[in-house]
């Protein structure tokens, strides 16, 4: 296969990034390095956006690679693709990665798996890695756990968002109206919106919904949920949210209203609790998936799809205080990490 080390990038209409580094440490530490096949290989790296958590998902994958042997400018080449929200681009870096003969896909976020699914069904390949996907079986990659396209393998992110929720009402027992924008284009986001829908209804909490197509709506989004009188904010993972976080957290700390999310990422950027998926265990769990397959020990077919359970406690007096409410000396406590 002729690899090409330097792909003239500039030439196409994407914005090509490396991702950051980790949020968090990791709960588990990478396996010592085993035995390597001394070749190249060639990996494509796409997501639909740049945020804290997606950085770390894909720094934790890149980290369990080197751990085991497989060394940038050594035996492995990365490209990378960020499609800056724009989903038709998502689609133009899945295929340059098929022209350039990639030996595998990682692809973080819903919309990157969707699309890297796409362009590879004729061909039943290269193979994919999915990763930061909220339900694989509602944006229809998969049907179940054990039944998925033979080259198409991941994990399931599956946000705790009813544990965010009862903690907004343990914090606010009075709470009647919390608020969420979202994205109705991602998948992703409308399937966690149903949930956050369905413990509404068991806790007798009533949700406000805006809808938004791009970062730049968050800020008009967000002031028309104050005006409906919200008590607290709820950002589920969505990726257009999330890019734009910065502007939900504005309009939360300028009107005292409490912004929770369902992110680990998403406390140190300002919001006062969450629970969330840790992202860089994530990346890891990914890396270990790609590892083994790199290695001949792992068989994407007869392999199922598993739940990721590394769930932490973020919490942030910080911000709690700049939003208006005391954050529980117990809370903190029983925090995995505290915001300083």
């Amino acid at each position: 296969m002729k690899i090409l080390h330097k792909i003239l990038l500039p030439i196409m209409i994407l914005a090509l990034f490396a991702c950051g580094g980790p949020e968090s440490a990791p709960t588990e530490v990478p396996a010592e390095p085993t035995e390597v096949l001394r070749q190249e290989y060639v990996i494509g790296m796409m997501t639909i956006v740049s945020h804290p958590s997606l950085d770390a998902i894909q720094q934790g994958v890149k980290d369990q690679l080197k751990e085991a042997g497989f060394v940038e400018g050594e035996n492995l080449v990365i490209i990378e693709g960020n499609a800056e929200g724009d989903f038709a681009t998502l689609s133009t870096i899945a295929q340059l990665f098929l022209d350039e003969g990639v030996d595998l896909i990682v692809a973080t976020t819903t919309p990157a798996a969707q699309v890297a699914y796409s362009a590879t069904m004729d061909a039943e390949g290269p193979p994919i890695f999915f990763n930061g996907v909220s339900n694989p079986f509602v944006a229809e990659i998969a049907t179940a756990p054990d039944d998925h396209p033979s080259w198409v393998i991941g994990s399931q992110l599956l946000d705790p968002v009813e544990d965010t929720m009862k903690l907004i009402n343990e914090l606010l027992p009075d709470v009647g109206t919390i608020g969420i924008i979202y994205n109705p284009a991602e998948a992703n986001a409308v399937y966690l919106v149903e949930v956050a829908e369905e413990v509404a209804e068991d806790l007798g909490i009533t949700l406000e919904l805006t809808a938004v197509s791009n970062s730049n709506e968050i800020q008009t989004a967000a002031d028309a949920l104050v005006a409906r009188d919200i008590d607290a904010f709820l950002a589920i993972n969505d990726n257009t949210v999330t890019s734009g976080f910065e502007a939900l957290v504005q309009v939360a700390n300028d009107n005292d209203v409490p912004l929770f999310g369902t992110s680990a990422s998403m406390p140190p950027k300002g919001a006062v609790a969450s629970y969330g998926i840790d992202p860089y265990q994530e990346g890891l769990d990914s890396g270990e998936m790609v590892v083994k397959f790199l290695m001949g020990e792992l068989d994407i077919a007869t392999t199922d799809i598993p739940v990721q359970t590394a769930v932490l406690l973020t919490v942030n007096p910080a911000a709690a205080e700049m939003q208006g409410i005391v954050l529980p000396d117990a809370l903190i406590a029983r925090a995995d990490s505290v915001i300083e």
